[in-house]
């Protein structure tokens, strides 16, 4: 949450389960199946209308494992939905999200593998060009 934080990010959950299914799971030691005491908010989308709202939602009522990241206009900047035995990645995460703040700060976009720190492009073609040819080469 730390790592969220000094983001300037917030985190909420959301699960087709209900509110007394959260507060047991929160109140469940880790190593018991629990989720212990996390320290974002929990909704309950009993009705379903938010994991069908985001496309998770398969024809049997079970959510897929959605993560979605919102800017603070309410745009979805990313969205990942993973099948139900995949987990996700924090670090990935938080990747995406220093990429999304290091564009809405500096305009450039980031290429493949970016990570916080290093190059990024101009989002023009002669930008892609420059940065291809300073870090592979060019002729590659």
């Amino acid at each position: 949450m730390d790592d969220f934080r000094a983001r300037d990010c917030e985190v909420l959950a959301v699960s087709v389960d209900s509110q007394f299914s959260h507060f047991a799971w929160k109140q469940t030691a880790l190593d018991k199946g629990g989720i212990g005491n996390v320290q974002f908010p929990m909704v309950s989308d009993l009705n379903k209308s938010i994991s069908r709202d985001y496309g998770v939602l398969l024809e049997d009522g079970i959510a897929l494992r959605g993560l979605f990241i919102v800017d603070r206009d309410g745009i979805i900047r990313h969205e990942l939905v993973n099948d139900l035995p995949i987990g996700r990645n924090i670090d990935e995460i938080l990747r995406t999200i220093d990429a999304i703040q290091f564009h809405q700060e500096q305009g450039d976009v980031c290429p493949a593998n970016w990570a916080k720190g290093k190059e990024a492009m101009k989002p023009t073609a002669e930008g892609v060009a420059e940065y291809i040819s300073r870090n592979y080469g060019g002729d590659n």
